[in-house]
Order: structure tokens, then sequence, then C-alpha cells
């Protein structure tokens, strides 16, 4: 793994340069180091390195610059901060990395704790794995590859369980669609989902789940599956029909499939989203609103179409530890769902402290890490086996 240490201050730098020999592999990992962002930005031009420790306080270019930079050129490698600022600076630059889609794996108080560092190499490392084995570098995701991929069956719908917090029972999945490459391996959506709306395929994709998901429907014993669509999938009629049609020739498909919308994205027409929103809640189909809280029209669309659930967006989520506005969020939203009569679930939940949490602010529904990583649909049978296990013991400890 390639290491860049960005460190204004000679101690600190070589502070930081001593721990990370002591826990590195010497033989197949690497360290250089810069003095600021500049100096990081010109190293970049010929070394691509797998992990960014930065620090914020620095001359010429202070790291926050740096980190806007790196955003503008799609940097995927992981981000560890190092820094002695106070803490509503820290969490600030931490939403900063959040929205520019940066994949920040912590933030180290100076002077740092090896113990701590040693836990965000290890999971650098394991990230820095899964992009070698799945690089998409070389890929071109033209509309002509994008074809391509819908007619060599390269696109895999994974599903991802949906459990009770307060009995451990697991209720519905989510499908989210991955990419297998017979060169490249499995591809995550974030790097062909942008591609697939700009060349008009969302609807395409979202058909060719909801057939996948009729196909193997046995796996997920009557569980629901949540579907994603976009704002523009859902006001055209074509997709609308074609689902209609679907439950004619599969009369319970409404209790089995349900439509999350991605609310962050505004109607063009809002008549048109009430009307396709109405078709579907005609035919009793559930439609939820994804990724509640990060756009700007919340609580406007849940006036204006019927939702039956939502899902808490997991930047709120997982700040509930760290951050009282987040856990404040949080606690607002589920009164509202809870006055709204919405079902709610919690996306994001990767660790037991923020499982415990969410069960004591009764929040209803979790999915996340912690319960299980998107799986494909034959493997969904033995995570509910070690699940049950799992779960029995979270009951029962609370």
């Amino acid at each position: 793994m390639r290491i860049l240490l960005i460190e204004d201050h000679d101690f600190q730098r070589q502070v930081l340069t001593t721990q990370l020999a002591r826990i590195i592999d010497s033989e197949n990992d690497e360290i250089q180091c810069a003095i600021n962002g500049a100096d990081a930005l010109k190293i970049m031009q010929q070394y691509q390195p797998h992990l960014l420790l930065c620090d914020l306080n620095m001359p010429e270019m202070d790291g926050i610059s740096f980190l806007g930079h790196i955003a503008k050129q799609h940097y995927k490698g992981s981000i560890i901060i190092t820094s002695a600022l106070k803490q509503d600076i820290l969490m600030s630059v931490e939403k900063m990395c959040l929205n520019y889609d940066l994949n920040l794996l912590g933030t180290l108080s100076k002077p740092t704790c090896l113990k701590q560092l040693s836990v965000l190499l290890k999971q650098a490392k394991e990230r820095s794995t899964l992009t070698n084995q799945g690089s998409t570098s070389e890929i071109i995701l033209d509309d002509a590859f994008i074809d391509n991929a819908f007619e060599q069956g390269w696109f895999v719908p994974y599903f991802q369980p949906i459990v009770s917090l307060s009995t451990g029972e697991w209720v519905a999945c989510e499908a989210l669609i991955r990419l297998v490459h017979p060169e490249y391996g499995t591809v995550p959506a974030y790097q062909f989902i942008d591609q697939i709306m700009q060349h008009n395929k969302e609807k395409k994709l979202a058909l060719f789940i909801l057939n996948y998901v009729i196909c193997y429907r046995s796996y997920f014993h009557n569980r629901k599956i949540a579907i994603n669509i976009s704002s523009k999938t859902l006001v055209d009629p074509h997709f609308i029909n074609c689902v209609l049609q679907l439950k004619e020739q599969y009369q319970d498909l409404n209790q089995w499939v349900y439509f999350e919308l991605t609310e962050s994205e505004i109607f063009e027409s809002v008549g048109q989203a009430i009307e396709s929103a109405s078709r579907l809640s005609m035919h009793d189909f559930v439609l939820s609103i994804d990724d509640f809280g990060t756009g700007y029209s919340s609580l406007k669309q849940l006036e204006t179409l019927t939702f039956n659930s939502l899902k808490l967006d997991l930047s709120f989520i997982q700040a509930i530890p760290t951050s009282i506005t987040a856990a404040a969020i949080v606690e607002s939203c589920l009164l509202l769902t809870k006055r709204l009569n919405l079902e709610t679930v919690a996306e994001g939940v990767e660790s037991l402290s923020l499982w415990q949490q969410l069960q004591e602010m009764n929040c209803p529904l979790a999915q996340g890490y912690f319960i299980s990583p998107p799986l494909p649909y034959n493997s969904i049978d033995a995570w509910y086996q070690q699940w049950q296990q799992k779960s029995g013991n979270l009951t029962l400890s609370t």
C-alpha cells in the first residue's frame, strides 16, 4: 500500500513516520512525505497513494484546501486527518469530506495514538485491496458499454437485509446494483450509477432489478424487497405501466416489492409525480423516501406524495456517537415519523454501540454492515442462519 503523509511540522512528521514504520509491512508498503497541500499535489502527479494522512493547519496550502482539490480530482483512496484543531472545526471538515464523497476513515488528534492509527491503517488496507480487485480505470462507461453490460448480464443486484431493532427479526432487503465485470471484478454502484443516469438508463435498470427480484423471490421467504427509483423514473408513465402489467401477472407483487425514491432529487413536474405515486398507491404499492433529510424538499415531499416509510440517511446515523446535532436530528425524525405513522429505517448501522443507541431511541428498523453487507441472493439463507444466533444474543442483552 502506498501512503502519503502530509505534515508541515518536522517533529510531528518524524513521530508519524516512526509510528507508521512500526505497523506497516516493510516489504509491501511504502511512505512518502509532503510538507503542505501544494507539495502533496505535486507528488501525486507521479505517486498515486492509497492512503493520505493529512494535517489541516499548514502554510502555502492548508489541508482543507488540499482536500477540496483532490475532491475535484475524484480521489478514491482513503484519508485520515491528523490535527490538533478544535473539535467543531474537525467536525466541519468531516462533513465537508462526506459531501465531497471523499473516503475519510477517521480523525486522529495530536499526539496521535498508535493503537487508533493501527486500526485505521487496517481499514485502509482492506479498502485498498477491494479497490485493486475491482479497478475500473480502463473501463469506458459510454452508452455502448452500458448496453453491453445489460446484454451480457454484468449488472447483478445484491441484497442488504433490514431488521427489527427490537426483536432482531429480518423484515426486508434493499436491492443494490453491482456491475460484475469478467476482467475488472465487482464494481460498486458509485462508480457507474451517474453514467447510468446520464445515458437515461435508470428506468431500464429499475425494471431489470424488478424482474430479477421476481425470478429469485423464493430466496427471500416472503420478505419485502426495496427497489430504488429516481424521480425521473417515477414520473415515467411507461415505467408505471410496466409495473402494473407485472402485477397483473403476479397479483401479490405489491406485497413483497416496494420502491424507494431518492428524495434529494427535485421533480420537474409535481403533477406527474402525484399521478404516478397515486397509481402505485391505488394498487397497494408502498413508496418510501430514501436518504431522508439530505435534500432540500424532505418535508414538502412528505406533504405532497403518499409515502409509507422513510430511510434516515447514514450521514446522520453514523454521526450520532460524536454529534449532538445529528442525534437531535435523528430523534426529531423519529418523532415525526411516529406522528405520521410511517415506518422508519436507519441505514449505515456499522457497530454494536450504534445499534444500542438506536434501540434506546426506539428506532424501529436498521440496515448496515453490522447486520450484513449487500449479498447475492444465494447467500441470504446462510446469512440468516448466522444472524438468528447473533440477533438472539443482541436481544437478550438489551
